[in-house]
């Protein structure tokens, strides 16, 4: 399926491919790529790793990743991916989400070139250039009651996916506005 959607994506970006978590994390620190994408059903714990190197590049890289397990989700966002998609999902769904992702994060970019860096609130700090993921501070976890909950994915105009960073919990709610 990856060679199918690097295919119809060669038509408007440079897409280079691997299998190997520690290739794709060197070509992170030499190339600092816009977008990776992965999934984290095949990368497994190194999905966590790969997210904390792009987080870690002086231009943080944004990350979508894609999965058919929920649960793993949790690990991946307090690791720094920016975007996760939930299988099955449709092509052009994909395809719409990597265009929205690298927008946002050219405007963040020719934003953040216009400011000076001593403005930023959280000095030191990279914050995400391009997220579809959001904090809500007023959604308890039904689990453990933390606050913040996260948003990650859209089930439909209603409902949406919610993870708790503190216990792990990954749930479908109301969807926010």
């Amino acid at each position: 399926m990856a060679a199918e959607h690097a295919a119809v994506l060669r038509r408007e970006y440079r897409v280079l491919a691997t299998t190997d978590v520690n290739v794709a994390i060197q070509y992170l620190h030499k190339a600092a790529p816009a977008l990776v994408v992965g999934d984290i059903d095949s990368l497994g714990d190194a999905a966590v790793n790969l997210c904390r190197a792009a987080r870690s590049a002086r231009i943080p890289t944004t990350v979508l990743m894609t999965t058919s397990n929920e649960a793993s989700v949790p690990d991946v966002l307090h690791a720094g991916c920016d975007a996760v998609l939930l299988k099955p999902f449709a092509a052009n769904l994909l395809y719409a989400r990597i265009g929205r992702l690298l927008r946002t994060r050219g405007e963040q970019l020719r934003l953040r070139a216009r400011q000076a860096e001593t403005t930023s609130p959280f000095p030191g700090r990279q914050e995400p250039l391009a997220s579809t993921n959001r904090i809500w501070p007023g959604t308890d976890c039904p689990t453990c009651n933390h606050q913040g909950a996260v948003s990650f994915e859209f089930s439909s105009h209603r409902r949406a996916w919610y993870a708790c960073l503190a216990c792990k919990h990954v749930w479908i709610g109301k969807r926010q506005e």
